[in-house]
């Protein structure tokens, strides 16, 4: 068989549909209203030839390869990440201003409080929250339009939705027709079994190439339309992504930040009424821990300038380490001296039987 060759036999009677059930139909996202559509797409498969069989479907795929790049474009959107960052951006400023600044306490007695006011004065303060809410009032708008583009997007994720809906029906016809037809094929290669003359024997062997290159092209569109099944909550959960960031940025804008500026309002008054009080203890703790300083350094140095007059010279401690050491060091001169004379002793006895040794063997007579 070759891929320029026709079929000489007549087509075979069309199968039922009933070929396909409706659980068939149902899991494939079909009903029996599509049934006109298959049969109309299952004409296609009237030339079984390989060039038209493994070219079956590829519309419906071209369209979803066309959605996956789309998609792909979407997810690499760089506008979730920059609104993210933007909104990081007025957490951190926020927090660079220490609202407690007027309630930080030096450590310097007396005027410590008087060097707070002077360096975190109501006036300085003030002056660093009008510059910090400029930058964030600055930061909001830019988040504010890129929130807009965001909603579109939302938009856009709800047509993208119906493509893929779209494009799994389709996927679902082209399956159904394609299994309608291999079923036909398979009859009439049934059919044919037995008969041996030439012409069968070639459409025997066309028949069962169809089979297998449609059979192979049907499992192709089966993933496919699993991948666009997989893609459909995907895009509803990029989609409620992008809602739950809008939704965020609304929730900052109209209740996180009027209420982070009324606390910063609340807190410079409570700053002004603690200062008062903060100096007053401040003045009574310095006097008071003066007074305890002075005392403990009084009892400190008195004795121990006692301690020092009572002190010997030289502490016996010191004399007793100083004997055990010495006489440590003569017992170790002594047994290092007895030792030294036992080796000696003990080598002379060894090289005057090694002297005897060697006069023995020279005097001895040579064998014959």
């Amino acid at each position: 068989m070759t891929q320029d060759s026709q079929p000489n036999a007549p087509l075979p009677v069309e199968v039922s549909v009933d070929v396909i059930d409706d659980s068939a139909l149902q899991a494939l996202g079909l009903g029996r209203e599509d049934l006109p559509k298959i049969a109309e797409i299952g004409r296609g498969l009237d030339d079984i030839r390989p060039g038209n069989l493994q070219v079956f479907g590829r519309d419906a795929a071209a369209k979803t390869a066309a959605f996956s790049s789309q998609l792909l474009d979407q997810v690499r959107n760089r506008d979730l990440d920059a609104s993210g960052d933007k909104l990081g951006e007025v957490v951190r400023i926020a927090r660079s201003l220490k609202l407690d600044g007027l309630a930080e306490r030096s450590k310097v007695p007396v005027i410590g409080g008087l060097i707070d006011k002077l360096r975190a004065s109501k006036g300085e303060l003030v002056q660093k929250f009008s510059d910090t809410n400029r930058q964030i009032e600055q930061l909001m708008g830019d988040v504010g339009s890129q929130q807009a583009l965001m909603g579109q997007r939302v938009v856009e994720f709800d047509r993208m939705h119906d493509i893929v809906r779209e494009e799994r029906h389709g996927l679902g016809l082209h399956i159904a027709a394609g299994k309608r037809r291999i079923a036909s094929l398979r009859s009439e290669q049934l059919a044919g079994q037995g008969q041996d003359d030439p012409q069968q024997r070639i459409r025997q062997g066309e028949l069962d190439n169809a089979i297998r290159l449609l059979d192979k092209r049907v499992g192709d569109l089966v993933v496919m339309q699993h991948a666009a099944d997989q893609s459909l909550p995907m895009i509803r959960l990029i989609q409620a992504n992008a809602i739950l960031l809008i939704e965020k940025f609304n929730t900052v804008r109209d209740i996180t930040i009027p209420s982070w500026k009324r606390q910063f309002a609340i807190q410079l008054s409570l700053n002004e009424q603690k200062n008062a009080v903060a100096l007053s203890n401040a003045i009574d703790d310095a006097t008071n821990e003066m007074m305890r300083r002075n005392a403990d350094l009084l009892r400190q140095t008195t004795v121990e300038t006692a301690k020092a007059n009572q002190r010997a010279v030289i502490d016996v401690a010191t004399l007793r380490h100083v004997h055990e050491q010495l006489i440590a060091t003569v017992e170790e001169v002594r047994t290092i001296h007895r030792e030294g004379m036992q080796q000696r002793q003990q080598a002379e006895v060894e090289l005057a039987r090694l002297r005897d040794d060697v006069q023995q063997r020279l005097a001895a007579p040579t064998a014959v």
